[in-house]
């Protein structure tokens, strides 16, 4: 890894006339087509709904223009980071939504470089305290880009808040995501391990002014399940 990120630096220095190679014109073509088919594969795998809404060309040119600036990290999924921040702070694209769908492609790729704990089976029951799990994350986007057709046709998708839950599915080593509720999103960063669910669920319906049993209909068969899948969790921080 170390060589690569020499060898990508040395090329970044090379196209902005920072460092001269004594090599023969051909060769520095095929050092300069090395790098880049390298970082177009590694960008493509990262953003692949990106990549089918620009042409190649357009896809290249921002490759380039972003080597021209030059990477940080060594690693390079984290490289997929840093081109997700320069296509945003320079998008010239007519994309509003290019933000949303860049956070959304790119927070795939960090769980997934997650590392994750044995899967263990787990019953919810409402006297245990539980915590949102560091395997899963909640976001809110402006537009919808979790819907499955939002690519074909974004204009069709109105703007508005679309709170998103992410989590690693252990049993098909997917990353799964599905849209909840505000409430929910809210309910579930507030729940720490410091007392049971019961409480929590308790002083919800104060808050909202319904009966317990309303709220427990709505809520316990999505924490049953939020429980096998890991979202919530028992168990302290994993390091």
């Amino acid at each position: 890894m170390n060589l690569e990120h020499s060898i990508q630096k040395r090329f970044i220095n090379t196209i902005t006339k920072q460092e001269e190679l004594s090599m023969p014109s051909e060769g520095l073509k095929v050092y300069q087509d090395l790098v880049f088919y390298r970082f177009l594969e590694v960008f493509e795998k990262a953003y692949p709904r990106f990549r089918r809404m620009v042409s190649e060309k357009k896809f290249s040119e921002l490759i380039y223009n972003f080597l021209k600036i030059g990477a940080k990290d060594p690693i390079l999924w984290r490289v997929s980071g840093e081109f997700k921040e320069f296509l945003i702070a320079n998008n010239d694209l007519e994309m509003v939504f290019l933000s949303n769908l860049l956070e959304f492609e790119f927070l795939e790729v960090e769980m997934y470089m997650h590392k994750y704990p044995e899967y263990i089976e787990k019953e919810f029951t409402l006297e245990s305290s539980y915590a949102l799990s560091v395997d899963a994350n909640i976001r809110t986007f402006t537009y919808a880009i979790h819907h499955p057709v939002f690519d074909e046709n974004p204009q069709n998708f109105e703007k508005g808040e679309y709170t998103v839950l992410f989590y690693y599915d252990s049993q098909t080593e997917s990353i799964i995501y599905e849209e909840i509720t505000p409430f929910l999103a809210v309910f579930l960063g507030t729940i720490t391990r410091e007392k049971s669910i019961s409480i929590f669920i308790e002083d919800k319906a104060k808050e909202y002014d319904v009966t317990r049993v309303e709220l427990l209909e709505v809520l316990l068969p999505l924490l049953k399940r939020f429980t096998s899948k890991n979202i919530i969790t028992t168990q302290t921080l994993h390091t």
